[in-house]
């Protein structure tokens, strides 16, 4: 190294035999796990500065430390190792530190550079023997306690911990608030793709990332502007672009000045100035659900996924998956009200502990999300079907015992999408095939994978992609998918060059989410199967274009039936679509187009909507809204029994 991205090179394996491998395979799969290198920003690869020290000096023993301080269990498993003679005696260590391993295969990689670096023995087949140099080893680092690795020990600073009185920006902006709290917070770039980004490096906090925005966008932008700092400095789409922009409007921190042009929110803007974490998290409580809440249920070290079935069983909020409670865990961890244990389980701080006490939470509902509908985007809610396959989706695709049971949930998820869905199933046999039955040209069909893990991680031999290439030639299919908790190793690069889609759990749910309140046409759904791996950037801009039309749809309602309530003889309720349009400038973002606007008034003069009526140019309200609205659901309901 340094290593050109998509070189080989020759290296020995650990039976001694020589071997040729691409440099992102090895680099990416394996020595990045530990800091061992990292991506510089023309995309080549390097060792980091102390394994380049390591290579010089040969120093084991300070080579040993640094392990150490990167990965979890490596000096105290040294400390522990020697009264080990079993597997059971192995896992028992682990699961002590809060490692709820099953198999030994992460512990003999840590006792392999243990022997490497000359710190450990093995006398025979099971017996461990600590060298001089590991004795100097353990001298030399700091070990955890089980009861540290774990949280469970007390914070020391429990009893002086004060918080700062909330300041008058915030009291103004939560007195302001609507009292309606959403449940989403949407997409937050968090610059892993950006120009120069290391991609060893950890990725920036909720309030790193949303201050790199603001100085992005500065006082204002122009969309064209806009759009191409994002490409050249966080490394997004002009998809995600857009994504980006509508979560910081609904977050309040920016918003249209002018027409084509963004700039920040002053207020909110200096809730994120640094000192005032604190405050902005007491303004986002008060527009957004279960982010006071999740501090009162982290009196225990609790993991993400543990979080997520409490926001979704307990709350009845069926919609936070494990990337929205991510996103919240990322504002409280930078605001210090949570600590982060380890990699996936947080604890509440003892600042923690007084803003929950401040304020005023939500109380779990203590029903099932099949008992209560929760609001969605548009007004839309949940039915009784999706509650079902969504429940069944989340727990049977965590649960490795539940493979088939899993299956049959992907199966009900895809006929809810619109598909002609077929359960298969059994031994060398795919498990799900879907077909678009649209007119020859425009039909498709798909066969898809699925693979349920009590990890949450599905592993590189899991997947044999020579075997699903085989089944999608049996069946037909034009496409194929895997569907999975998540994916490990390389599986994203195989599923690229082998043209598989994949998509997670959490994804589909979400999927099922925007389908319910925006479906999109079997026709444009195509594209699920065409992205590279498991990005549907483009699929949320399909998402987001039918919520557009639905919101300008009922955004022009509510404009003519504003206009009927009005006392104005001349125009008797009347109001021409150049007013339509100009009242609608400052309404929504993007601004919808003369085109789309008159689309929308036409579908309401139909005669099966009977919602307006049209003189010339001008348009009124011909119907009460709600009236409006049972025509429109009586048709879906004739629809549903076709």
């Amino acid at each position: 190294m340094p290593a050109d991205s998509g070189t080989f090179i020759a290296i020995k394996n650990g039976s001694g035999k020589e071997v040729t491998v691409q440099v992102d395979d090895l680099c990416s799969a394996q020595l990045t796990r530990g800091q061992l290198v990292r991506r510089e920003t023309d995309g080549s690869w390097e060792a980091t500065e102390p394994v380049r020290i390591w290579l010089s000096n040969q120093d084991d023993v300070e080579f040993a430390v640094y392990i150490h301080n990167n990965v979890k269990l490596f000096g105290e498993l040294l400390e522990r190792i020697e009264g080990c003679h079993t597997k059971d005696n192995l896992i028992a260590i682990a699961q002590e530190y809060g490692l709820n391993w099953t198999s030994t295969d992460q512990l003999y990689r840590r006792i392999s550079w243990l022997e490497v670096l000359g710190l450990l023995e093995r006398w025979g087949i099971s017996r461990f023997v600590i060298t001089e140099a590991g004795q100097s080893f353990l001298d030399r680092v700091s070990l955890a306690s089980p009861e540290e690795a774990n949280g469970t020990m007390a914070s020391p600073n429990d009893k002086t911990a004060t918080l700062p009185d909330p300041g008058d920006v915030v009291l103004n902006l939560i007195s302001k608030s609507a009292g309606q709290r959403r449940d989403l917070i949407g997409y937050i770039p968090r610059g892993r793709n950006a120009r120069g980004h290391n991609s060893t490096s950890s990725s920036q906090s909720p309030f790193e990332a949303i201050r790199n925005l603001l100085s992005l966008v500065g006082d204002s932008v122009d969309v064209g502007e806009y759009y191409r700092r994002c490409a050249t400095r966080l490394g997004i789409k002009k998809t995600s672009a857009n994504q980006t922009i509508q979560t910081m409007r609904q977050l309040g921190i920016m918003d249209m000045v002018a027409f084509g042009q963004y700039g920040p929110v002053p207020d909110v803007a200096e809730l994120l100035n640094l000192g005032n974490e604190v405050d902005f998290i007491r303004y986002l409580h008060s527009r957004y659900c279960f982010i006071g809440e999740i501090l009162s249920i982290l009196d225990e070290p609790t993991p993400v996924p543990e979080v997520a079935r409490i926001a979704n069983k307990e709350f009845s909020l069926t919609r936070l998956d494990k990337g929205e409670i991510r996103t919240r865990m990322g504002f409280l961890s930078g605001a210090g009200l949570v600590e982060r244990i380890d990699w996936t389980r947080y604890r509440v701080s003892p600042i923690g502990k007084l803003l929950a006490a401040e304020l005023a939470l939500d109380l779990p509902t203590n029903k099932a999300p099949e008992e209560e509908s929760s609001e969605l985007s548009g007004d839309a809610t949940y039915t009784t079907q999706e509650n079902s396959i969504v429940s069944d989706l989340r727990e049977c695709g965590y649960n490795g015992e539940k493979s088939e049971e899993f299956e049959k949930a992907v199966a009900s998820a895809f006929a809810f999408l619109g598909f002609t869905s077929r359960h298969v199933g059994g031994a060398g046999r795919t498990d799900v095939v879907i077909d678009a039955e649209l007119p020859a040209k425009d039909s498709y069909r798909a066969m898809i994978e699925t693979k349920a893990s009590s990890s949450g991680m599905i592993a590189e031999h899991l997947v044999k992609f020579d075997a699903l290439k085989d089944h999608q030639k049996r069946h037909h299919a034009d496409f194929g998918m895997v569907i999975g908790p998540d994916f490990g190793g390389r599986i994203r690069e195989w599923a690229e060059n082998n043209r598989f889609a994949l998509m997670t759990v959490d994804d589909l749910v979400n999927l099922l989410v925007r389908h319910t309140a925006h479906p999109v046409p079997l026709s444009d759904l195509q594209v699920l199967f065409q992205v590279n791996g498991d990005d549907l950037t483009d699929l949320e801009e399909l998402y987001s274009d039918s919520e557009r039309s639905v919101e300008l749809l009922a955004k022009i309602v509510e404009l003519l039936h504003e206009e009927a309530k009005e006392e104005d003889p001349l125009m008797e309720g009347y109001i021409s679509l150049e007013n339509v349009n100009y009242a609608l400038r400052k309404e929504l973002s993007p601004r919808p187009t003369q085109n789309a606007v008159e689309e929308c008034l036409q579908l309401l003069s139909h005669d099966l909507v009977r919602g307006a009526t049209k003189n010339n140019s001008k348009y009124k309200l011909a119907d009460a809204p709600v009236n409006i609205m049972r025509r429109l659901a009586g048709l879906g309901v004739r629809l549903g029994k076709g």
